[in-house]
């Protein structure tokens, strides 16, 4: 069967019409090229040119075989390119799982914002859920990468390459009416009583976990807290009075109409990575974007 080298001699000789100016343009010799196209002819039981004194001409043959060969290499160099920018990073799909929270940080949005604009091709898919189903799916090869709140501890880089964003302080969020609307912080223990709206227990998020971790080193209660399925709710029922938010600095300071104070118990921060496969170009090109606002 004919190679992509035939192709090109073929398509050089039919262009150039003269086997010498052919094989001048392919920087070889005019022995090997008329070899190459004899045996071109043999393998498509074909003859693609009259040959004269003057040069060649296409046969009705070499007509129909020269538009296939165009089409042919036209679409192998299409191949080509499209590896190398897949291989840049220039194209090709980039599926981000993202623990809820993470969309609050600007450095984040800033740099998804910047990396869509600067590579319109390729395609951006966000799959939102929790920092240990994300870290599975990154070793799976279901996602390219992930921005999750977890201990750097909990992470596992076999594979992986991990950007840390930052530790976000964790802040209450009170409706301003609250009797402890004036104090400039918190500590747990003095929202025992309160109603505390939190992640369901059942989807094991950090922030879910961590807020047990306190609440049990500080023998606060959680059996009156309220499990609420989002934080767009969490933040909202606040806002309303419905109870008491935990949530950390970037999602507290987004929220218009309640008060947000901070923490004072140690420990009281979250923790934000950029996690991701380590020879997946698009993600390391969010990384390169990410690190300025970091």
């Amino acid at each position: 069967m004919y190679d992509i080298r035939q192709l090109r001699y073929f398509v050089a000789v039919a262009e150039e019409r003269n086997f010498r100016r052919a094989a001048k343009r392919l920087h070889i010799t005019q022995p090997p090229l008329s070899q190459a196209i004899r045996q071109l002819e043999a393998e498509l039981g074909a003859t693609l040119f009259s040959r004269n004194t003057h040069g060649v001409r296409l046969t009705r043959a070499g007509e129909v075989f020269l538009a296939e060969a165009t089409s042919l290499l036209s679409a192998v160099e299409q191949s080509a390119r499209r590896a190398r920018q897949a291989e840049a990073g220039e194209i090709g799909r980039l599926r981000l799982g993202y623990s809820a929270s993470a969309l609050y940080l600007q450095a984040l949005t800033r740099a998804l914002a910047a990396l869509v604009a600067q590579r319109p091709q390729i395609t951006l898919t966000l799959c939102a859920g929790n920092a240990q189903g994300h870290l599975n799916a990154l070793r799976d090869g279901q996602l390219e990468a992930a921005v999750v709140r977890a201990e750097f501890a909990e992470i596992s880089a076999d594979g992986l390459n991990i950007t840390q964003l930052g530790d976000e302080p964790l802040y209450a969020l009170l409706e301003g009416s609250h009797p402890l609307a004036s104090r400039d912080a918190l500590r747990l223990s003095e929202l025992a009583g309160e109603r505390l709206l939190l992640q369901p227990a059942a989807d094991r998020t950090f922030l879910r976990r961590q807020i047990e971790g306190l609440a049990e080193r500080d023998g606060v209660s959680l059996a009156g807290a309220l499990d609420v399925p989002d934080l767009a709710a969490i933040t909202g029922f606040a806002v309303a009075g419905l109870g008491v938010a935990i949530v950390p600095k970037s999602v507290a300071l987004s929220v218009v109409g309640a008060l947000a104070i901070p923490l004072d118990d140690e420990g009281a921060s979250s923790p934000l990575s950029l996690v991701y496969a380590a020879d997946d170009a698009a993600a390391r090109a969010l990384d390169a974007l990410i690190k300025p606002w970091v």
